[in-house]
């Protein structure tokens, strides 16, 4: 079904496109949401008024778009969380992109969650770099810095305890020497 775009479509064209999709994709989705019309030949004359209209307002949301990801790129977003294991830097929770969004709307940003993109909550201390996908494909990334509660994970993980904890692996290759010496005893039984 050939249809003409109202609006700007994720993966399928921008205001004015002439564009064929399924007819299910078009009577359910498209159609309904006002995001296209019908490509007839009456549409096609008037649609070019409607066009002029919505290219302007579609190159001033772009520009608003571009302002705010400049805004963004000096964002750094702090998040202070239990750790579990403060060798390893593994949370007991994470950082979702619920998290990020609310942290985003407190500093006065208009970013809507769907806009955020994590592979994967964030589950580990450290610094990371989230993508976002602003208003007609403009892109930008904030920082998100996550920090255990106790302090930065290198300060709160002494060294003195590591060296302890391989101490007792050299007692472990006493006990390698036991399970050695009980090998072969079994192999007597057999």
């Amino acid at each position: 079904m050939k249809l003409i775009l109202r609006a700007s479509v994720t993966h399928l064209g921008e205001p004015g496109d002439l564009v064929e999709v399924k007819k299910g994709y078009a009577r359910n989705y498209l159609l309904p949401q006002q995001l296209a019309i019908r490509a007839t030949d009456a549409n096609l004359r008037s649609i070019d008024h409607e066009l002029k209209r919505l290219r302007a307002e579609a190159a001033h949301k772009r520009a608003q778009a571009e302002i705010l990801a400049k805004s963004l790129a000096d964002v750094v977003l702090s998040f202070v969380r239990k750790v579990a294991d403060i060798g390893a830097g593994t949370l007991y929770g994470s950082v979702s992109v619920a998290d990020i969004g609310d942290e985003l709307t407190e500093r006065g940003f208009t970013i809507q969650r769907g806009e955020i993109h994590l592979e994967q909550p964030i589950k580990h201390l450290g610094e990371y770099d989230v993508s976002l996908s602003l208003a007609h494909g403009v892109a930008a990334a904030v920082r998100v810095v996550v920090t255990s509660e106790d302090g930065p994970a290198t300060e709160t993980a002494p060294s003195a305890p590591v060296e302890e904890e391989v101490e007792p692996l050299d007692s472990a290759d006493d006990e390698e020497g036991l399970v050695a010496e009980e090998a072969p005893s079994e192999d007597e039984d057999a």
